[in-house]
């Protein structure tokens, strides 16, 4: 009699993920353009990164030193998945090393994302718009910092004791898919990295008539002027230095004196609800620039628009700061030990400054400074005579010029964009909303930085392979980006949303679920492996009827799975999860 001998592996989302990987060809187009060197040995380049990426996505770990045992665990779904066996020593942290430092490789690296943005494009096009969202971020690093390397010490957000580097990238609207990255010393200012960053694009996408949205380092009048000269279009907001807030006031009452009425700008929301969220005009502006002994002229349109939101959210921080100015300059009239005596006008009024700062505040308050002259009896002493000796205080009487405290809260919430796009084809609100959706973006970098890459903190040393992981990332990020799309898409057609992704509330239904969580839902899937003797029969057990309709959602053939072995069907009940 034989008996038995099972293996059990889990294999969760990893069968649809690879599935995703080529049908987006990352796979092909990685084994064409990386050639491996005639003493390569193993996997071709693009299953090995296939199987890191669908590590990365299911164990939310990036890290290279557990791939090798990871991969030893399910030897049998990969093996089914490629069609032929393979040793996990292709999955060493040093053979996953040597692959960073061929992605580090620019001129190989730009022919790649060219070739998949190109191809991605073709199944999903451009939106109307073409638009492409550009924006940087800094990741800290544990590395050694060196004169020449990308590891530098500059402004952070995070963590300014740790040196870092710096992440330029492009995401394609409102997909949100990567589309270029390059990674820069951590020191880098960040307004001459939109130049490079468009360029970028253009030779990897071979599109152009593009419109870059970016923030207000964007809005650097070199930037503007080769946007004008390569006939592509720019969004974003200006900055205090090139639009101060006295001017956007100055715009704002010459509206107003002309007596001519805000455009209100709406959105819709999820459930299909429409609500105002701000106001605002607009003026064009005849901007000209010498460029190589030639002079430049082209027309921008200035979008002054107050957002009722911010200007709520403004209203309560400046009547705060308000209250405190007010208490402050109240304080400077009380007497004790440790408080300074004022005893000059010029005085007073450097501390008042002091205090009030934002020329707003100064504005609001009124102050009125009182000399207080005291006259103390002095006796004889010594050679000194008796005599009266005089001294002054300046004391405060702070009031709130009401009138202007409330055109100051007016003005709260105002912000100005600038673009070279004309209005038939991007309007006042399309303007607002447009830059609204910078999330997009900042989405990716959240998900680079957090648990779904994890990247920071960064432990490699070298620069080749920093590079090269960054890169892989945004690679990583790619079938994230498009799973959300195809779900999301798929329940705006069937007209209902998504229940039983949460265990903590089952009767939750969502529109727009994050790849994340359908990946986490998948996690009781296994295969189940049993040899009878040299017969070896596969069994797929957990899936059920909620996981054959996200793959549905997903436009994923069952398939996908049943290739693996025959299904043993699990029932779902909406209570267990």
């Amino acid at each position: 009699m034989i008996t038995p001998t099972h293996q059990i592996e889990h294999i969760g989302g990893i069968p649809y993920i690879f599935e995703i990987l080529k049908e987006l060809q990352i796979i092909r187009i990685l084994n064409e353009v990386y050639s491996p060197h005639r003493n390569w040995v193993g996997l071709p380049i693009g299953e090995t990164i296939a199987f890191w990426i669908c590590y990365c996505l299911t164990e939310n770990d990036h890290r290279m030193c557990p791939l090798e045992k990871w991969v030893t665990t399910k030897k049998n779904l990969l093996e089914k998945l490629i069609g032929s066996p393979f040793s996990p020593k292709c999955f060493t942290d040093d053979h996953l090393a040597r692959i960073l430092s061929l992605l580090h490789d620019n001129e190989l690296w730009n022919q790649f994302e060219s070739e998949l943005n190109r191809s991605t494009l073709r199944i999903y096009g451009l939106t109307n718009e073409n638009i492409v969202r550009l924006d940087m971020t800094t990741v800290n690093s544990n590395g050694i910092v060196n004169e020449n390397g990308i590891i530098q010490f500059g402004n952070s957000k995070d963590d300014s004791s740790l040196p870092q580097i710096k992440i330029v990238l492009s995401v394609l609207d409102t997909l949100g898919l990567p589309l270029t990255v390059s990674v820069v010393p951590g020191n880098c200012a960040d307004d001459p990295l939109y130049i490079p960053a468009m360029e970028q694009v253009k030779k990897s996408t071979g599109q152009s008539g593009l419109l870059f949205v970016g923030d207000c380092k964007m809005g650097a009048i070199a930037t503007r002027l080769h946007s004008v000269l390569n006939d592509d279009h720019y969004l974003c907001p200006l900055s205090e230095v090139s639009h101060s807030t006295q001017e956007i006031h100055s715009a704002i009452k010459a509206h107003q004196e002309s007596n001519l009425s805000f455009t209100q700008v709406s959105r819709t929301y999820y459930d299909g609800s429409d609500a105002i969220i701000a106001e605002g005009f607009e003026k064009t502006m005849s901007y000209s620039m010498e460029h190589e002994g030639k002079n430049i002229t082209w027309e921008e349109r200035l979008i002054y628009a107050k957002s009722f939101a911010h200007a709520k959210k403004f209203r309560l921080l400046f009547d705060e700061q308000v209250k405190t100015a007010f208490i402050e300059i109240k304080s400077m009239n009380k007497r004790g030990k440790g408080r300074a005596i004022y005893r000059t006008i010029e005085e007073a009024k450097e501390k008042v400054t002091a205090i009030l700062g934002d020329k707003r505040l100064t504005d609001v308050f009124d102050v009125e400074y009182i000399e207080h002259i005291s006259e103390t009896p002095k006796r004889k002493y010594g050679d000194k005579p008796a005599r009266m000796e005089r001294s002054t205080r300046i004391g405060v009487k702070p009031t709130i010029n009401l009138p202007a405290l409330l055109k100051a809260q007016e003005l709260l919430g105002w912000r100005v964009y600038v673009t070279n796009k004309p209005e038939n084809e991007l309007s006042m609100q399309d303007v607002v909303l447009t830059y609204r959706d910078q999330y997009i973006i900042e989405h990716q970098f959240h998900r680079l930085k957090g648990k779904a890459l994890s990247i920071a903190p960064m432990f490699i040393q070298r620069d080749d392979r920093i590079d090269g992981l960054v890169k892989f990332l945004t690679i990583v990020m790619r079938p994230l980006v498009i799973i959300e799309k195809k779900v999301r898409d798929s329940l705006k057609r069937r007209g209902q949303g998504l229940s039983g992704l949460f265990e903590y509330n089952p009767t939750k239904t969502v529109n727009n679920p994050r790849t994340e969580r359908i990946i986490e839902f998948f996690k009781g899937i296994y295969l189940l492996v049993s040899f009878y003797g040299e017969q070896v029969f596969y069994t797929v057990t957990g899936i059920n009827q909620k996981h054959r309709e996200i793959l549905s959602l997903m436009n994923v053939d069952m398939n996908a799975y049943t290739q693996l072995g025959s299904i043993q069907e699990s029932v779902f009940k909406i209570s267990e999860r």
